[in-house]
């Protein structure tokens, strides 16, 4: 038998990247200043496949909901951005836990953005803003090298969003 470990990851080093309205198919911006938190979820139908005869019921999985929670810290910024991401389809996420650097884990796809909510203001707190995403895809890979390209003024980076 294996015995799997793995290390903590301080979570700071985090990346989100998102597509802004004007362009929801990529490519996205990073976003990771204006959140200080990204959180995933998966909610599973359930559904009765009980015949007759069976001593026990037999349930099985039916339809998944992914979900991405982002929260952050409210800024004109954030709002310019976010704002206008609501009830849009097919936008472009990434997210990188482990950050955004050569072969670190890369979560990407699709989302549809059900809401954004902010400015969400208290006497004696910052002023935060929430954005409930839902997945239409989610692909695990990896962040790739940069890509460098000899152009008329010089050499250029673009990052492989591809990966």
């Amino acid at each position: 038998m294996a015995v799997l470990t793995g290390d903590p990851l301080a979570g700071i080093v985090t990346y989100f990247g998102l597509a802004p309205a004007a362009t929801p198919t990529g490519p996205v911006d990073d976003v990771s200043d204006f959140l200080d938190g990204v959180e995933s979820s998966e909610d599973t139908d359930e559904l009765d496949a009980t015949t007759f005869r069976r001593t026990t019921k037999n349930i099985i999985a039916g339809f998944s909901t992914n979900n991405l929670s982002l929260s952050g810290k409210w800024s004109p910024d954030a709002h310019s951005f976010f704002s206008p991401l609501r009830k849009l389809t097919g936008v472009m996420y990434e997210y990188g836990p482990e950050g955004k650097d050569l072969g670190m884990v890369k979560i990407s796809g699709t989302c549809n953005v059900l809401s954004y909510s902010g400015p969400v203001a208290s006497v004696d707190g910052i002023t935060t803003f929430t954005v409930e995403l839902r997945l239409n895809s989610q692909e695990d890979g990896v962040f790739a090298a940069p890509l460098t390209r000899e152009t008329e003024t010089g050499r250029e980076t673009a990052r492989d969003s591809r990966a």
